[in-house]
């Protein structure tokens, strides 16, 4: 990537990238979906630039981050429509994560990344540890530790402050 195609990228992450998710957020309909696809209209910029010149970085990424997140859209929908049909209701039961405690949800946010996955596999799928160990491709050992580890950090993270306690 040459110099000014830098300069210019960090000038957009430094001055128009939460306008451009606002604005694909509005196109899109979702946040999340706005926020995924202008990181990855970023990463595709980075990783393949256009062929031609492009005068306006922001308003680039805005139509490559909208276009991603409608595809997005799309495909969430036909996949709805397809679990429709073969009578799977995909609203029957809540996303996992709404189910728990807010404290509970920043907690496993502030994880690593692998503490946090191995947590999320082994106790909210409830996946035995020789599950996890074979679908991310570590040994029971790796999990087991990974676990250790996450469950002292939870416990630490979310263990009461002494301030509060009336005993002082």
């Amino acid at each position: 990537m040459d110099e000014r195609t830098r300069i210019d990228l960090d000038a957009f992450v430094a001055t128009e990238y939460a306008k451009v998710v606002s604005a694909v957020a509005m196109i899109a309909g979702n946040r999340d979906d706005a926020a995924d696809s202008v990181q990855d209209a970023l990463v595709g910029f980075i990783a393949n630039p256009p062929a031609r010149e492009i005068r306006n970085i922001a308003a680039w990424i805005t139509v490559v981050a909208a276009n991603r997140a409608k595809d997005r859209h799309r495909s969430r929908s036909s996949e709805a429509r397809a679990l429709g049909r073969v009578g799977v209701i995909d609203e029957a039961a809540p996303p996992v994560v709404d189910t728990l405690d807010v404290d509970v949800r920043a907690a496993l946010r502030a994880l690593p990344d692998r503490q946090r996955e191995v947590c999320v596999l082994h106790y909210l799928l409830d996946l035995s540890v020789e599950q996890v160990a074979e679908g991310l491709g570590v040994t029971e050992g790796t999990v087991k530790t990974q676990l250790f580890r996450a469950r002292k950090a939870l416990a630490a993270a979310l263990e009461p402050t002494r301030s509060g306690d009336a005993r002082d």
